[in-house]
């Protein structure tokens, strides 16, 4: 009896386990409310492919793929909808939202101010960010914007340059083992969708 109970304890053990490391998929049956449907069809295609050759695909690299009509604003609901919700997909709990929301320009916009602040230089200057980043300075302003909006950011004008600093130590000393907050690597294998990897 008590063997049979300790096997059953065990497998009850295991299968928790398992489920909780399941890859979880929005399935049109599991949908998670707030998102408008076009950004759920974003939502569904990322879910689908994180995690596949390494793919952490951007939320803006799937609108391209999706196609269609999206905004800033759908960018942003979509990357705080999967900060708030981790379980969507390991990718999600292993290397954070950071990577799948932000854009290449927010991402090295953002790597650039966390050097400067980690090495306690400067801020750079709206033209060495725009000269770098490789984009006027408009879409820099507007990398800076939701850079804040997201929280990863916040106006300083102690900072100097462009003003802004990091929130966070995590996001000032975020490179490391599995940290891939501002790394920016996209692929385009023949045939296939393109991907951003780590």
């Amino acid at each position: 009896m008590q063997k049979a109970f300790t096997v059953t304890i065990v497998l009850f053990l295991l299968a928790v386990s398992a489920a909780a490391e399941a890859p979880q998929a929005t399935q049109a049956g599991s949908r998670v409310t707030g998102l408008t449907a076009g950004q759920q069809k974003v939502l569904d295609y990322l879910v689908v492919h994180w995690g596949q050759d390494t793919a952490v695909t951007s939320i803006d690299l799937g609108m391209k793929i999706v196609g269609s009509r999206y905004t800033a604003e759908d960018r942003y609901a979509l990357a705080v909808h999967i900060r708030e919700h981790p379980e969507l997909h390991r990718v999600v709990r292993r290397f954070g939202w950071v990577p799948v929301a932000l854009t290449r320009e927010e991402k090295v916009t953002a790597r650039l101010l966390s050097r400067a602040q980690r090495e306690q230089r400067p801020a750079p200057t709206m033209v060495e960010l725009s000269n770098v980043v490789g984009v006027p300075p408009t879409v820099l302003r507007d990398s800076l914007r939701m850079l804040e909006r997201l929280d990863l950011m916040r106006p300083d004008s102690s900072a100097g340059g462009v003003g802004y600093r990091m929130t966070s130590d995590a996001y000032i000393n975020w490179e490391g083992t599995m940290k891939i907050d501002f790394m920016y690597h996209r692929v385009q294998v023949e045939g296939q969708d393109p991907l951003d990897t780590f």
